[in-house]
């Protein structure tokens, strides 16, 4: 009998140790589970945080929506004030008489032309040295022929 007991013993220690790896093994898997409820609860928390930006880029973006409509109004009626005040402008001229008609997409070659050398006349103007400036090279111009003629008196009467 004592044989019986001893594989029965034997059998149970085996037994035991097979439980006590997949104890083991179950042990791991467990910590592996709660490694994943962690990243999970970090998964949860960083949706949360999108749906709060979201949140306040939906809000943003309404408040940009309201802005620009409100500008667009405010522009819509600019141009309307615009508008009217050319139309003034174009019936005080009309009244006022000599004024040429011209229709700006139908303009005459010549008109073209005279805007043309206008825009490159205001643009060469724009070059041009204000008085001060023309008053200061002057200045400087007289300084310098004051010095030659001092240095050599007959150069400037030679040239």
């Amino acid at each position: 009998m004592s044989d019986d007991y001893s594989y029965q013993i034997r059998r149970l220690e085996t037994r035991t140790g097979g439980m006590e790896h997949e104890l083991h093994s179950l042990r791991s898997k467990l910590g592996e589970v709660e490694d994943l409820d962690y990243e999970l609860r970090d998964i949860r928390g960083g949706i949360r945080s999108l749906e709060d930006d979201l949140s306040t880029v939906r809000n943003d973006l309404t408040e940009l929506d309201d802005d620009v409509r409100g500008h667009i109004q405010d522009t819509d009626q600019s141009l309307k004030r615009l508008t009217g005040r050319v139309q003034a402008l174009e019936a005080h001229l009309l009244a006022a008489g000599g004024a040429p008609l011209a229709d700006l997409d139908t303009i005459d070659p010549e008109w073209k032309k005279l805007a043309r050398t206008a825009n490159h006349g205001w643009h060469v103007r724009s070059g041009l040295h204000h008085r001060h400036q023309r008053e200061a090279h002057r200045l400087k111009a007289r300084e310098y022929e004051g010095a030659a003629s001092a240095r050599n008196p007959r150069a400037l009467g030679a040239a």
